[in-house]
């Protein structure tokens, strides 16, 4: 029996169109390898996601196929969109290879104290794949992420050649190739941490419908029931989600304990119809099949009051303070799976804005308006910023605040107000107008040492004991949001002192009113909150 088989010409496709020949050989068939040439081949200097329609990798491999031109195809999986053109079914689901994803570090760019990726902040990282973007700013918002096309040989050399500090790849591709990464430092993520595309890892063996007797034998030597199953639980995920495989969406399945019940995990991008929604993790399991397991992840993932699964996915955590308004940190907590409960130990009063506008005004070319809060945005709505002032928010949510407040965003931060300063291009003698709360951290103040700079504080409230505080139960860590409300929590505190509860401030000043009270806590180096994030994830 005679078979020719239809495949991309890329050294990993050829691997594989090598594997399915030599089962097929093995089994007394003659067969041939032709190449074929696919959209997502010619096209390798733009981003996937701005090449529009589907089956970027496969339709042509397929049009072979019907055409009679090729009597197998043979596609990665992940590739493959959700249903087969009419006429065409894959029969052929071999032995899967590791699901999971690699990074391939340079060795200066490696940090093993990185937190939740070991790399160094601001690292370059390449990759063409939205879900592995997703996945990668959701984890570490500093990271650079830059477009990376190629074959897998190609991707690596580059990232040897010096234009990434990191790449991120699946590790079955790099095993079937068996490539040499030289000093390149290996480093294979966990499936909680960075979720694989469906059906990662497995091979999908495409025939004509009509074609009984090409059928039989794929069926017998390039068929795993088990792997093919899972497959299809994965790839249920996509069909939910109407996407192909420039979606931002990770999916694996797979057993657990001695009862082998089925576990999906399932990973979702920021939703771009809900810019306030985050990407987010979830996991279900399911007693009977995988498919199950599949649809309720999907579905836990799609609720956003359904509990969440990530790399803080055990931790609950109580922010104290003055409760949920204005808490860009607790929605990057809970993205990463945390539970996050409100302690509304204190609550604000306006201190009154009658300057307010004029201090505004009274800025000028060269100087900054910083806002680090949403609530203080909310109190320059309808105020005119000079022209030449440079606005900066400290985090998306507050850049969005001042939207709705109608006012411009210059600058934009990721890391709290320490990290903002270092954003700032300043000239000696600049004024930066911070309006904000009166009690304040020391953040920008620290950051801006040595710029030559004049930070001036304008107080527009203030924090005030809130003598109907509820204290949160079960948590595992608690998060002072500023020293009032260290002060309001003193003797909730000193009874709970060996409740064996981690604490821990925001700032050096909150820090301070912690010690003077006698309780263990620490505070994140120059205010970095990422630094929390490091050490939650440890501890998870």
């Amino acid at each position: 029996m005679k078979i020719t088989i239809g495949t991309r010409g890329s050294d990993l496709a050829l691997w594989q169109a090598h594997f399915v020949r030599d089962r097929l050989v093995a089994a007394g068939c003659e067969v041939e390898i032709e190449v074929l040439v696919t959209r997502g081949d010619r096209i390798d200097d733009v981003p996937l996601q701005n090449v529009e329609g589907k089956a970027f990798f496969t339709k042509e491999i397929e049009d072979a196929l019907l055409s009679g031109a090729v009597d197998v195809a043979v596609h990665s999986h992940k590739d493959l969109p959700v249903e087969s053109p009419p006429g065409l079914a894959v029969v052929g689901v071999p032995e899967r290879a590791p699901a999971a994803e690699r990074l391939l570090v340079s060795p200066d760019a490696f940090d093993p104290k990185g937190g939740l990726l070991p790399l160094r902040r601001d690292a370059r990282v390449g990759t063409s794949s939205p879900r592995r973007q997703a996945q990668l700013l959701a984890l570490r918002p500093d990271l650079e992420i830059l477009d990376l096309r190629g074959n897998v040989p190609t991707r690596v050399k580059k990232l040897a050649d010096g234009n990434y500090d990191a790449i991120l790849l699946a590790a079955a591709g790099l095993e079937r190739l068996g490539l040499d990464v030289g000093d390149l430092i290996t480093v294979d993520l966990q499936a909680d941490l960075v979720v694989p595309a469906p059906g990662q890892g497995a091979l999908a063996i495409q025939v004509r419908k009509e074609d009984a007797r090409t059928t039989a034998v794929v069926e017998r030597v390039l068929h795993d029931e088990d792997t093919a199953r899972i497959v299809a639980a994965e790839r249920r995920l996509l069909t939910l989600a109407g996407g192909g495989c420039n979606l931002a969406l990770g999916a694996t399945v797979d057993r657990v304990g001695a009862s082998g019940t089925w576990r999906a995990r399932v990973f979702f991008g920021p939703d771009a119809e809900t810019p306030d929604r985050p990407a987010r993790w979830a996991e279900a399991t399911s007693e009977e099949d995988p498919v199950r397991a599949a649809e309720a992840a999907f579905e836990r993932a799609k609720d956003p009051t359904a509990p969440r699964s990530g790399p803080l996915g055990n931790l609950r955590i109580a922010l104290c303070g003055a409760g949920a308004f204005g808490s860009r940190f607790a929605e990057r907590l809970a993205a990463l799976g945390a539970d996050i409960v409100f302690e509304e130990a204190v609550r604000c009063e306006d201190i009154g804005t009658s300057n307010l506008a004029a201090r505004v005004e009274a800025l000028g070319p060269g100087d900054a308006l910083v806002v680090t809060s949403r609530r203080a945005a909310a109190y320059l709505e309808g105020i005119d910023v000079p022209t030449g002032v440079c606005v900066a928010a400290v985090g998306p949510t507050t850049a969005r605040a001042l939207h709705g407040a109608d006012i411009r965003t210059d600058l934009v931060g990721g890391g709290g107000a320490f990290d903002l300063a270092g954003m700032l291009e300043l000239k000696e003698g600049a004024r930066v107008l911070h309006p904000g709360p009166e009690e304040v951290l020391g953040e920008l103040d620290r950051g801006l040492e040595g710029s030559g700079a004049a930070v001036e504080h304008l107080p527009l409230y203030r924090t005030v004991q809130n003598e109907d505080f509820v204290r949160a139960e079960g948590v595992d860590v608690r998060i002072f949001q500023s020293p009032s409300a260290v002060r309001a929590s003193l003797a909730h505190e000193r009874e709970d002192a060996s409740a064996g509860v981690e604490r821990i401030a925001f700032g050096e000043t909150t820090l301070r009113a912690l010690e003077e009270a006698g309780l263990e806590g620490w505070a994140p180096k120059h205010g970095d909150r990422e630094d929390i994030v490091r050490a939650l994830f440890r501890r998870a």
